[in-house]
């Protein structure tokens, strides 16, 4: 599963935790154990430590300041991607690199500005991006565009935009590809705002699609629901997003001091500080 070393993983894990320790402005009120949490973190991040850190403060400080987005995640959340015409569709079953395929279809977006579209909409797969083979395996999602008018594209706030970029950071490096279908030309302005929180690995993994047809050109196609040339007809189960939700609700132990941010990142990053 080209994981990292035992030797290797528990060294990053003690540099992980010692940095954690000494961090000024955030801190960890828990006292179960949090490797496989931390772990995450590391694989986003090919165990560079560095960009670990970096990643980290940026999903606690993400996380803490928009309670109202992640707090008490649970079925009412999952129930939104589990229906016939759900917006957003978990492929149950894998592609044979073990990525996990969501596929996010416009046409059955009600709201682009409201909690609950953000908290299904973008954190329901943030949630799920915390189980083990995920992690390691990576993401590929489809943005089907089809059938869509500009009123749509009146309904999105330039926030939910930043908000999607911001959220697309933190998972960044597992996001292995992008297929968007039929993106209308009115949409564009909003993916160019979107891009600027994206590396230009991930800009790179983003293929523009004419139709439906075309996905067979960037993967298999198999295994997926029957209006996308494949022939599954069922949804991914509870179980997994469950998995994942255990581990998200691991930001509840942490405390951030957002007073202090400011004060420390104003003369350079802690991550950057020598610790022993």
């Amino acid at each position: 599963m080209n994981e990292e070393t035992d030797v290797r993983t528990e060294q990053s894990l003690e540099l992980f935790k010692n940095w954690l320790a000494k961090h000024p402005f955030i801190k960890y009120d828990g006292d179960d154990n949090i490797d496989d949490f931390l772990m995450y973190f590391l694989r986003m991040k090919k165990f560079n430590m560095d960009q670990t850190y970096e990643s980290f403060e940026f999903a606690a400080k993400f996380v803490k300041s928009r309670p109202q987005f992640y707090e008490n995640p649970g079925p009412h959340d999952y129930e939104f991607t589990s229906k016939p015409k759900s917006p957003v569709v978990f492929v149950k079953k894998r592609d044979s690199q073990g990525r996990r395929i969501y596929i996010y279809r416009i046409k059955h977006f009600d709201s682009f500005k409201d909690v609950k579209f953000f908290r299904n909409v973008f954190l329901t797969p943030f949630f799920m991006s915390f189980v083990l083979e995920t992690q390691i395996n990576g993401i590929v999602i489809i943005v089907d565009f089809r059938d869509i008018d500009r009123s749509k594209s009146r309904k999105v706030s330039l926030e939910t935009v930043f908000d999607a970029g911001r959220v697309a950071k933190i998972a960044g490096s597992k996001m292995k590809q992008f297929n968007f279908i039929g993106m209308p030309g009115f949409f564009r302005p909003l993916f160019e705002i979107a891009k600027t929180f994206t590396s230009a690995k991930v800009i790179s993994r983003i293929n523009f699609l004419q139709n439906v047809g075309e996905l067979e050109k960037v993967m298999d196609v198999s295994i997926l629901p029957k209006e996308y040339g494949g022939s599954a007809d069922d949804f991914l189960d509870f179980s997994e997003f469950e998995e994942g939700i255990k581990y998200v609700n691991q930001f509840n132990k942490f405390n951030v001091n957002f007073a202090k941010i400011q004060e420390f990142e104003g003369v350079g990053s802690f991550r950057k500080l020598e610790i022993d």
